[in-house]
């Protein structure tokens, strides 16, 4: 595995290339990410554009708790046999930094710069998965009334009303 001699801390003011060598559960995390971005953009997407446009664009905080964390580190490990490559730049290096500041305080332990960007992949599809989900739901819910105001009133609506850690709340 190649080490990650650099921090991201330190970073100079050009786009700094990182190679990484990920394995294929990761590899499967960055193309199913890109092609939801795709879709939600849709553009063509690399995976660049992806963590500086989506993910490192600011300092938002990750969605999970540590368990859900620690229990996707362990389902998706980051080091294998494929090599890839990201750029990050400077204006996502800070970001990408404060990421992996808050994970490593959230875990208790350090994580490598694959590991933080894995975490911030995997909060990005499900972000889109539960926005998906709510979306769909939503539908139902248009549906639902119309049938319900064409039904005389005899049927009882749902109304999804939040999406935490992939558990939908419906009143």
């Amino acid at each position: 595995m190649i080490e990650e001699r650099s921090t991201i801390d330190a970073m100079s003011a050009a786009p700094r290339r990182i190679p990484l060598e990920i394995s294929e559960h990761f590899f499967r995390l960055t193309t199913e990410s890109l092609r939801l971005h795709a879709n939600e953009t849709m553009q063509f997407q690399t995976l660049d554009s992806l963590l500086d446009r989506r993910i490192f664009c600011d300092a938002a905080a990750v969605d999970q708790q540590a368990e859900t964390i620690r229990e996707h580190l362990s389902t998706v490990p980051t080091g294998g046999d494929i090599q890839i490559s990201v750029n990050i730049a400077e204006a996502s290096a800070d970001n990408l930094a404060a990421l992996k500041r808050q994970l490593d305080e959230m875990l208790g332990r350090s994580l490598t710069l694959a590991d933080t960007i894995s975490v911030a992949l995997f909060n990005y599809v499900v972000g889109q998965k539960a926005a998906g989900i709510l979306q769909r739901l939503w539908s139902r819910d248009a549906a639902t009334e119309a049938e319900s105001s064409a039904s005389g009133g005899n049927v009882v609506r749902l109304r999804a009303t939040s999406i935490q850690n992939g558990a939908v709340a419906v009143r």
